[in-house]
């Protein structure tokens, strides 16, 4: 299975260098933008294993932390002209944002790079494969968005488990008589792990009646978190339009 990164550079001549390395690597496919919007769009539309952002300093670390507000759990790294100032790396850390200076040596940069690749290997997800038939409900994303699977589950007051499977990985909400009780992708849990399926537009799930969660990491009402998470989802589908 390929490893997939989308890489925003507005600079063609800057993003050659570091293209050309990572072009050598036949398991690798690279997507590249020019504009923040574009980056969005892409990664509304498909599924990538990581953004790499290049550029001056306070412009990228500024597109990497508005990116990371729209899609949490994804992997970003900053390529950057020139090496970034402390609390530069301060503010990166505590978004989870990889940083890495270009250095002058191909030999330098071919490493760098390689490592944010494998990094992102041992991160991948298992596509959607091998669901069930026998489970009480089974679907696309594609045809239903995950907004509609909840609602329509909780107004029906199900208790279960929700499984959904994509490109990105496997994720699991758990409703008790209607409520989201517990929600898990990764390393994220409760209402982030929410918001990060419901941008989810390719994968499949499947419900598995009467499995209730023993942990509780969501304690909102499920319309307070259909009405915040279609919030963020409009105000991220606007940064296409930008």
């Amino acid at each position: 299975m390929e490893t997939r990164i989308l890489a925003l550079n507005a600079d063609p001549v800057f993003q050659d260098r570091a293209l050309a390395v990572l072009d050598e690597n036949a398991r690798l496919e690279v997507q590249v933008v020019r504009t923040l919007s574009e980056a969005v769009s892409a990664l509304l539309g498909e599924n990538f294993d990581g953004l790499i952002i290049e550029g001056e300093e306070g412009l990228a670390l500024d597109q990497a932390t508005n990116m990371r507000q729209h899609f949490p759990s994804l992997t970003i790294s900053c390529l950057l002209y020139a090496r970034c100032q402390p609390e530069t790396e301060a503010t990166a850390a505590e978004q989870n944002i990889e940083l890495f200076s270009m250095p002058r040596s191909d030999v330098s940069l071919r490493t760098k790079l390689n490592r944010f690749v494998r990094s992102l290997d041992s991160r991948s997800g298992t596509a959607a494969e091998g669901i069930d038939p026998c489970h009480s409900l089974i679907g696309n994303l594609n045809q239903f968005s995950a907004a509609e699977i909840l609602q329509m589950s909780c107004l029906s007051q199900r208790s279960g488990r929700f499984t959904f499977k994509s490109g990105r990985g496997n994720s699991e909400i758990y409703l008790q008589q209607g409520s989201v009780r517990h929600a898990v992708f990764g390393s994220l849990e409760g209402e982030a792990a929410v918001a990060e399926i419901f941008r989810w537009r390719q994968g499949r799930f499947y419900f598995e009646e009467g499995i209730i969660s023993q942990e509780q990491t969501v304690n909102r009402p499920w319309a307070h978190l259909l009405i915040d998470n279609l919030q963020k989802l409009d105000e991220t589908l606007e940064l296409v339009g930008v």
